[in-house]
């Protein structure tokens, strides 16, 4: 009977570890990010409208904001505080609270020092040595028309062959 469930545990442990349930592996789990106590005022903009609000924490993943009129669960909100413009998802709403998961990797340091945004490079539009000769004007006309060219072939097609 021992060795039976000694072979159970074999099996099933390492299933619980691939599923990443802390849960069933039996262990617990642990935060990557710290999270840092924030304070901040910032101001929130969702799809509804725009309101004044205090930032509670922050991780270099997500925060959690204090608001009096909080957004529902799902909701893309840009949040701006401390002069950076963040950008994320509700995660969890419970009370005036909620939390959000930004789209990109926070600065906290910055935030928290009160620091200048870091200035984003744009990206630049590479010419392909092989088409140099192409002007991107050029390539969107031609491009254009490929797709009208290939549409209206797949509706011929599907005109004379179905019907």
């Amino acid at each position: 009977m021992f060795n039976r469930l000694l072979r159970f545990f074999a099996v099933v442990a390492p299933l619980c570890l691939i599923w990443n349930d802390p849960m069933l592996a039996g262990g617990e789990k642990s935060r990557v990010d710290t999270r840092t106590t924030a304070m901040l005022p910032g101001t929130m903009r969702d799809d509804r409208m725009t309101q004044d609000v205090r930032v509670g924490n922050i991780s270099s993943k997500g925060m959690m904001i204090v608001s009096s009129r909080p957004p529902s669960r799902g909701h893309i909100i840009d949040i701006s505080v401390s002069g950076h413009h963040l950008a994320g998802r509700v995660m969890w709403v419970s009370g005036r609270r909620f939390g959000v998961r930004t789209n990109e990797r926070i600065d906290v340091a910055a935030i928290m020092g009160g620091k200048a945004p870091r200035k984003r490079r744009a990206n630049k539009i590479t010419v392909d040595p092989e088409n140099a000769e192409w002007s991107p004007t050029a390539m969107l006309a031609g491009y254009g028309i490929l797709g009208v060219t290939a549409f209206s072939t797949a509706y011929l097609i599907v005109t004379y062959l179905i019907i």
